[in-house]
């Protein structure tokens, strides 16, 4: 099988890479994939509307959006979105309308989606819920619920839900990423990755039935957990072996450091404006 060829615009990123691009603490990926464009998340403002528009970059042209999980950071831009692209799917999890908090101490603060559901889908949002697996394209997945199998991606014990009127920790069965299958290995695009990014690629290995990982990008939660989760992160990726690492937004630039000294000229940290380019050159 010829290898399918992937490009990752960063449309929202905490760090802009050129003084021509606007930053915020957010995401926004545009994944496309044989010319077919979709949308990972949407970044916390009307940033990465603006942003994709100075790389020339046509609204039109995305075909669907998803939604990585419910955090405000990810889904603000939402309704700045659909008002260039029209009526559009957006796949997400049930609990992304959760309430959702960060809580330090007494201090809790919200950070969940801002949007009602029912102004969204007056903005254009066609929305649709998935727990499983589900395609967009042909060999173009969202995980649903990633299991929990590692023994060193606890999550981040800070981040807190409303579940039925109590808040306590979130079990952010949200989270999800997009995987992409090239024909020559998998690209695992995350958006916090706070089931853990070994996880995610352990069960994007399991849903596809692809064993090798041929690039990760995206957010990894790292800058905000235990230096043990780096450490072994970074040994299971070692072994996972993949061409290419892109992490950016949460990733922090210390464990971004520690991760280019692990990986070398195959680590990159993504910022705002940039395009990854998954092709043969990537595979060697």
């Amino acid at each position: 099988m010829n290898l399918r060829e992937v490009r990752i615009w960063v449309l929202s990123d905490n760090i802009a890479g050129a003084p021509a691009f606007e930053a915020e603490h957010g995401l926004s990926l545009l994944v496309e994939v044989d010319g077919k464009k979709l949308l990972l998340d949407t970044g916390q403002t009307g940033a990465a509307v603006r942003n994709a528009d100075r790389l020339g970059l046509d609204w039109r042209q995305v075909e669907a959006v998803a939604l990585s999980h419910g955090h405000y950071d990810h889904t603000a831009g939402l309704p700045f979105v659909l008002q260039r692209t029209g009526p559009r799917k957006v796949i997400h999890h049930p609990h992304v309308f959760r309430a959702k908090y960060y809580q330090l101490g007494e201090v809790k603060r919200y950070i969940g989606i801002p949007w009602r559901r029912e102004f969204l889908e007056s903005t254009g949002a066609l929305l649709e819920e998935n727990v499983g697996p589900v395609q967009f394209l042909d060999g173009v997945w969202m995980t649903g619920e990633v299991p929990r199998r590692t023994d060193y991606e606890p999550g981040d014990p800070n981040l807190k839900a409303d579940l039925d009127g109590e808040v306590v920790a979130d079990p952010l069965l949200d989270d999800q990423a997009m995987v992409v299958d090239t024909g020559k290995g998998l690209v695992v695009v995350l958006g916090c990755a706070h089931s853990g990014a070994v996880n995610t690629c352990l069960y994007a290995r399991e849903i596809t039935g692809v064993e090798r990982i041929l690039a990760v990008v995206g957010g990894s939660h790292l800058a905000f957990l235990r230096r043990e989760q780096l450490e072994r992160t970074i040994q299971a990726l070692r072994e996972m072996n993949p061409a290419r690492l892109a992490f950016s937004h949460c990733t922090g630039q210390a464990a971004a450091r520690e991760l280019s000294a692990a990986f070398g000229d195959r680590f990159v940290y993504n910022q705002t404006g940039t395009c990854l380019v998954v092709d043969d050159s990537t595979v060697g």
